[in-house]
């Protein structure tokens, strides 16, 4: 049954077909029984009713309206209440408060109690005679008068507000499943929208990543085979250190960008990957001073106590300080990395002595982009910018807390 309901409901025309062949049975039927006693238009003025009812779904409106002006010539001129009119003013009640607008809705049921009123009323005796009644209402007390014709009045009305309650029963559990899919696809482009998100946000992580790698690793690599070149015949051993360091630095790229390859794949890997951290910063100026850049490290503080997001974005900010010094500083610059762990952050200052600012070719300011999302991303700002008395500085204040500070929250405003 619920599929059969299924399907007429997404092929309304069926259905008016259905109770427009069912008006058209019910006044064919009587139709013999009412001409044989010499009044055509009651036998034939039912059939009438056809054409609203066929009309149900495609002019919910006009076929209310013009059931309801039928029905009420009907009531001035029958002399007893025709099932062919009967069942269509219930499919009409039923389908005005089911589908129609909510205005038309309601004087549906104004409608169906006016006609129930007035039918009960002209009606009465065919309602006593239905009883086992011999008495006429005239014959009745006035108390049972008004007895009688409530209860002819709650028989006449019954079908049609019995049939336009259920109406709009029909018309709520619709607007319920239709706000429930409303909402699922409301929720479903939200979860989209969220999914493209993280995309764009994971891209960007990779893109980071990808330019500190192979920025840093290029630029030692650069300047190891210019400096190989220039010492290759007048002293080998340099020329062979150089290269041994170009060997190492395009393993270490080699395998960075393996992991950051594998992330793409698989983006499970990347919660078991080892990402790099402030212990390791010795390494890294390590690594710069084997290309020719002299640096002093200085820290201040227990570099273990500063939160994880913080000690990646100091490590990746430091890394990107020095591969611009590298590239850009010239060969007699000098750098000093500076960390002090405070009680509520880490202060990070990357200073150089070079030409100051960096190239035009300098990937189109990504480096220092990248360097201002890592701190950001964990609360922090960046600051870079030539020094009065030459060189660079790169300068970074990393909360503890992970939160943008007031100052941060003042420039977004502006």
């Amino acid at each position: 049954m619920r599929h059969v309901h299924l399907w007429l409901r997404g092929h309304p025309l069926v259905f008016d077909g259905l109770a427009a062949a069912t008006v058209a049975l019910l006044a064919l039927v009587l139709f013999p029984g009412v001409a044989s006693s010499g009044d055509w238009w009651q036998a034939l003025f039912p059939i009438v009713f056809v054409v609203p009812v066929a009309l149900r779904s495609r002019h919910q409106v006009g076929a209310l309206y013009a059931t309801a002006a039928l029905g009420l010539v009907s009531l001035a001129t029958f002399g007893f209440p025709h099932p062919a009119i009967l069942y269509a003013g219930i499919v009409m009640a039923y389908s005005a408060a089911a589908y129609a607008p909510r205005p038309h809705a309601r004087a549906a049921g104004v409608l169906s109690v006016v006609f129930g009123v007035i039918g009960g009323v002209k009606w009465s005796y065919l309602v006593l005679s239905l009883t086992g009644s011999s008495y006429t209402l005239q014959d009745l007390s006035v108390s049972n008068q008004v007895v009688a014709l409530a209860v002819c009045v709650g028989a006449c009305s019954a079908p049609l507000v019995t049939a336009w309650l259920w109406g709009g029963v029909v018309h709520a559990r619709h607007a319920y499943l239709q706000e429930a899919l409303d909402r699922a696809s409301r929720l479903e482009r939200e979860r989209d929208a969220l999914a493209r998100l993280a995309v764009v946000e994971e891209r960007g992580r990779i893109a980071r990543d990808l330019h500190d790698v192979v920025a840093h690793s290029l630029s030692v690599v650069v300047l190891q085979a210019d400096g190989a070149r220039h010492v290759l015949e007048s002293d080998p051993a340099r020329a062979a250190v150089a290269l041994e360091t170009i060997g190492r630095t395009g393993r270490e790229a080699t395998a960075e960008m393996r992991r950051l390859l594998g992330v793409l794949r698989s983006p499970e890997a990347a919660s078991r990957t080892p990402q790099p951290d402030l212990g390791q910063l010795e390494t890294l100026v390590g690594q710069v001073r084997e290309s020719g850049l002299p640096v002093t490290l200085r820290v201040s503080g227990d570099l273990s106590g500063v939160p994880a997001g913080a000690g990646l974005s100091a490590y990746r900010i430091v890394q990107e300080a020095l591969t611009n010094t590298v590239k850009h500083g010239g060969p007699s610059a000098s750098a000093a990395v500076s960390l002090e762990v405070r009680p509520d952050g880490l202060s990070v200052s990357v200073v150089d002595d070079g030409r100051g600012a960096a190239a035009a070719d300098d990937g189109a300011g990504l480096g220092l982009l990248g360097m201002r999302e890592r701190a950001a991303a964990v609360g922090g700002e960046v600051t870079a910018a030539p020094r009065s008395g030459g060189g660079f500085a790169v300068t970074a204040w990393l909360p503890a807390s992970g939160t943008p500070s007031v100052r941060d929250s003042r420039e977004v405003a502006r």
